[in-house]
C-alpha cells in the first residue's frame, strides 16, 4: 500500500491531460446542493431549534472580527458567555485554524458556506490523488473523490453546524496521500523526510478540530503501519515462505521507514502547540476532565441502526448517519469478492470493520475499558468514527469499479452475477417484510431498495457487455449523484440569517440600551447566544464543551439548578427542553450578583425575593436583579463577600486588560473569573492575585488611594506559540537546506 509498492497496475490513460482535467468538473456537482444555501444558516431540520454554527461559530466569529477591527488586536479572553473563558484555549474559537480567517472576509453566514463549499472541493481533491497513488484509474478515483464530498455524514454534520468537523475530515484524504508521496520515495534524505506534508496537514486537523485529529491520527497511523507490514511480508520472508525474517538489517530498514513517522508525529505535535498547551491547561480545569464511562460513549451507534448502511435515514441524526449510497456498497462488496487477498483492499476493509465496531461504543463492552486510556477519556461520541467508515466503503467502491472497467473473468462474472442478484433479493425480501409488518413502506426503505436494483442492473449490464465503458460510467456517475444527493438534501435545512439572528431580539433590544455593565442569566435560555453577541451582551449562561470546574460548581449554587454529570450546557437541561426543564428551581439572586448578573431571562414566572418583572415579551419574562453587584468593588477583610461594598469605577475595561482607580484598605473583587494567566499590578508593582468565592479575582490593597491593572498572559500559550514558531522555522530551515543541496547537486 505503501513504500512504492501499488495495488494495481498503472492504468494506460486513453485521454489526454487536459481531458481529465476537464473531467473533474464532475466534483463540482455535490456542491451545487450548497448554492441556494450561501447565505443562511444550516440546521438539521426545518423546525430545529439550534445549530452550532448559529450558536458557537457565529458569536466567536463576530467577536473576533469586532476585537480585531475596533482594538488591532487578537483576544486571548472571551466574555461572551460562562461569564468570560479564555478564547485562545478553546478550539471553537476558531482562533488557530488559518484557512478559517477567510470567513471573516464576508458577510456571515456567506463566509462560513464559502469555507465549507471550498473544504468539500479540497477533501474530493484530495481523495482523487490518494485513489490515484494507489494505482486506481481516473475514472474510479473520480467516483471516489465525488463520493466523498457528497458524503451524507458529512451533509448531515454540516446541517447540524459542525463547521470544525467539515473542515478537518475534508484534510484526511490529504494526510493518507501524504504518507504514500513521502514513502513512496526510494532514497529520501533525512531533510526531505522532515519536509512531508504529514505534520502540517495532521497540524492544521488538529487546529480545525481537536476532536477530529484523533481519530485522523488513528487511521494515518493504521495506514503507515500497514504500509510498513506489506514492505515487511514482501522483502523479508524467509525461504520456507512461512515466518518472517529477524535479520537485523531488515529490522534496521523497518526501523528506518516507522522513524519518520513518528518524527512526523512530533513535528506536528510541535507544529499544533499554540492551541495544544493552552488546552491541556483549560482540559485539566475543567469539566471535560471528568467525564464518566456513560459521557464517553454517549451517541454510541444503536445495533438497530446498522440499517443505516443500506437504507437512507432522511433528515436522520449526523451522529448516526452511516448510509453511503447503493451503488458504492454494491461495489465495495464486488470488491472484496474479487480482490480481497489485495494488501489495500483488507485495509480498507479492515478499516472499515474497526470502525464500524467503535462507533457501537457501549453497545460493545470492551470498549467501556478504553474510556479509562489516556486521550480517550477526553473523547466524546465514539460514532464520529463513522467517518473513516465511510471513507473506507467509498475507497472500496473505487476499487470495485476499476475491477470491472480492468475486465473480469468468466469465474468472476459469474460470482459477480451471484453477489448482485443475492443484495437485491435481500433488499426486496427486507422490504417485502417490512410492508407485511406494517402495511406499508417507508419512503427511505423503497429509496433504498429502488437505487440498490438501479445499480445492479446497471452493473449486471455491463458484466454482460451490452454497453460501452464510456456510456456505462456516465450511467455509474448518474445513479450515484442522484443517490446521494437526494439523500444529502434532507440533511441539512437553510434558514436565512434574519430569521436565525433574530430570536430574542426584543429582549436584546431592551437589554442593549440599558445602562451600567451587566451580564444576564437565563435558565431557560432564552436570549441565544447568537443575539447576545450581536447585541454585545454578556452571558452568565452558555453553550460550550469546555467549562471551568470551579465556575460550573458556583453556578449550580447560584442557578439553584442541580449537576448530574457533564453537560455542554451551563445550567443544564435534564430532558433537552430549555423552556420547561428549570421550571422548578429557583436561583440565588445574591451570587448571580455576585457575577454582575443585573438581568434574569426566563420562560416561566421566577416567585423570587430579590427578583423584579421589568417586562416580558412574548412568552419571556425579563426581571431585574435588585441584589446586583458592580463589576469591582472593595470590602473590608473578614467582611461576607458582596457584603459592605464600595463600588469601584473601572477607567479601562478590555477583555484581557482591566484598569481601575480603588481606595484601600479591603480586598478589591473583580466579578470576573479567576484563570490562570491573569496577573495584576497595584501601582505599577505586580500583586499576587487570590481566589474569592472559589472563582472571583481579587487581591489585597493598601490604605489609601491605588491604580490596579489586570492583564490576561497566560504561560501556556506563550509556550505553545514559541514551540510552533520553532517548528515552523526548523521546516524553514529544512527546506533551505534541501534546496541548497538539490542546487549544488
Amino acid at each position: 500500500m505503501t513504500g512504492g509498492n501499488t495495488a494495481y497496475p498503472a492504468i494506460p490513460e486513453q485521454t489526454g491531460q487536459l481531458k481529465r482535467v476537464a473531467a473533474m468538473w464532475v466534483l463540482l456537482v455535490p456542491l451545487l446542493l450548497l448554492l441556494p444555501a450561501l447565505g443562511a444558516f444550516p440546521y438539521p431540520s426545518a423546525d430545529a431549534p439550534y445549530s452550532d454554527m448559529t450558536l458557537a461559530h457565529y458569536p466567536n466569529a463576530v467577536y473576533l472580527r469586532q476585537t480585531l477591527l475596533t482594538e488591532q488586536r487578537i483576544p486571548l479572553w472571551s466574555p461572551l458567555i460562562l461569564s468570560g473563558s479564555p478564547f485562545a484555549a478553546n478550539p471553537l474559537s476558531g482562533l488557530w485554524y488559518p484557512p478559517g480567517w477567510l470567513a471573516l472576509l464576508f458577510s456571515l453566514p456567506l463566509g462560513f458556506n464559502l469555507l465549507v463549499l471550498a473544504h468539500l472541493l479540497w477533501g474530493g481533491l484530495g481523495m482523487y490523488l490518494l485513489l490515484r497513488s494507489e494505482g486506481l484509474g481516473h475514472p474510479a478515483a473520480l467516483l471516489g473523490a465525488a463520493g466523498f464530498e457528497a458524503l451524507p455524514k458529512l451533509f448531515a454534520h454540516y446541517g447540524a453546524g459542525h463547521l470544525t468537523l467539515v473542515y478537518a475530515v475534508a484534510w484526511t484524504p490529504w494526510l493518507l496521500w501524504s504518507n504514500h508521496r513521502r514513502t513512496s520515495r526510494e532514497h529520501g534524505s533525512s531533510w526531505s523526510n522532515l519536509l512531508s506534508w504529514e505534520a502540517p496537514v495532521l497540524a492544521l486537523i488538529f487546529l480545525a478540530d481537536v476532536r477530529w485529529s484523533a481519530y485522523a491520527a488513528l487511521l494515518w497511523w493504521g495506514f503507515a503501519l500497514f504500509g510498513n507490514l506489506q514492505f515487511r511480508l514482501t522483502h523479508d520472508l524467509s525461504g520456507s515462505g512461512d515466518s518472517i525474517s529477524t535479520d537485523p538489517k531488515s529490522l534496521a530498514v523497518l526501523w528506518r521507514r516507522i522513524l519518520p513517522l513518528l518524527t512526523q508525529t512530533v513535528l506536528a505535535a510541535l507544529l499544533a502547540a499554540s492551541l495544544a498547551l493552552p488546552l491541556l491547561e483549560f482540559t485539566r480545569l475543567s469539566t471535560r476532565s471528568q467525564m464518566r464511562p456513560t459521557d464517553i460513549l454517549t451517541y454510541s451507534l444503536p445495533l438497530p441502526r446498522l440499517l443505516g448502511l443500506i437504507f437512507p435515514d432522511f433528515n436522520g441524526f449526523h451522529e448516526y448517519m452511516l448510509y453511503a449510497g447503493q451503488a458504492a456498497l454494491l461495489l465495495a462488496l464486488l470488491a472484496v469478492l474479487w480482490h480481497l487477498r489485495k494488501p489495500v483492499v483488507r485495509f480498507w476493509l479492515v478499516g472499515f470493520v474497526l470502525s464500524l465496531g467503535f462507533a457501537l461504543g457501549a453497545n460493545l463492552p470492551f470498549l467501556q475499558a478504553m474510556t479509562s486510556l489516556p486521550l480517550f477519556d477526553l473523547l466524546r461520541v465514539p460514532s464520529r468514527m463513522l467517518f473513516i467508515s465511510g471513507i473506507s466503503l467509498l475507497a472500496l467502491a473505487a476499487m470495485g469499479a476499476q475491477a470491472i472497467i480492468d475486465g473480469l473473468t468468466p469465474v468472476e462474472r459469474r460470482r459477480a452475477g451471484l453477489v448482485l442478484t443475492g443484495y437485491a433479493g435481500f433488499q426486496l425480501a427486507l422490504c417485502a417484510g417490512v410492508w407485511a409488518l406494517g402495511g406499508r413502506l417507508p419512503s427511505n426503505f423503497a429509496w433504498g431498495a429502488g437505487f440498490a436494483l438501479l445499480a445492479a442492473c446497471w452493473i449486471g449490464i455491463y458484466l454482460a457487455e451490452r454497453v460501452p465503458t464510456s456510456v456505462w460510467l456516465a450511467g455509474l456517475f448518474a445513479i450515484c449523484l442522484l443517490d446521494w444527493g437526494g439523500m444529502d438534501r434532507t440533511l441539512f435545512w437553510p434558514r436565512p440569517a434574519e430569521q436565525a439572528l433574530a430570536e430574542g431580539r426584543p429582549l436584546a433590544q431592551y437589554l442593549a440600551a440599558q445602562e451600567g455593565d451587566f451580564r444576564v442569566y437565563s435558565p431557560s435560555y432564552s436570549l441565544p447566544q447568537q443575539t447576545a453577541a450581536t447585541y454585545d451582551l454578556q452571558l452568565a449562561d452558555g453553550v460550550d464543551p469546555l467549562q471551568l470546574r470551579s465556575y460550573v460548581s458556583f453556578m449550580e449554587q447560584a442557578s439553584g439548578v442541580p449537576s448530574t454529570g457533564y453537560s455542554v450546557t451551563l445550567p443544564p437541561f435534564a430532558s433537552g427542553e430549555p423552556a420547561t426543564d428549570n421550571a422548578a428551581f429557583r436561583p440565588d439572586p445574591h451570587k448571580l450578583g455576585l457575577l454582575n448578573v443585573g438581568y434574569v431571562a426566563a420562560e416561566f414566572d421566577l416567585q423570587v425575593m430579590g427578583l423584579e418583572q421589568v417586562q416580558q415579551f412574548g412568552s419571556t419574562r425579563l426581571y431585574r436583579n435588585l441584589q446586583v453587584l458592580p463589576r469591582a468593588w472593595v470590602q473590608p477583610e473578614n467582611s461576607i463577600l458582596g457584603e459592605s461594598v464600595q463600588p469601584v469605577e473601572l477607567t479601562e475595561w478590555q477583555p484581557d486588560r482591566i484598569r481601575l482607580h480603588a481606595a484601600g484598605p479591603g480586598f478589591l473583587v473583580l466579578s470576573e473569573v479567576a484563570y490562570p494567566g491573569w496577573r495584576a499590578w497595584v501601582d505599577g508593582d505586580p500583586a499576587p492575585i487570590e481566589t474569592m468565592g472559589g472563582v472571583l479575582r481579587c487581591l489585597q490593597l493598601e490604605a489609601g488611594e491605588h491604580e490596579v491593572v489586570f492583564g490576561f498572559y497566560p504561560e501556556s500559550l506563550y509556550l505553545g506559540s514559541g514551540l510552533s514558531l520553532a517548528a515552523v522555522l526548523l521546516l524553514a530551515v529544512a527546506l533551505l537546506y534541501q534546496r541548497k543541496r538539490g542546487g549544488a547537486e
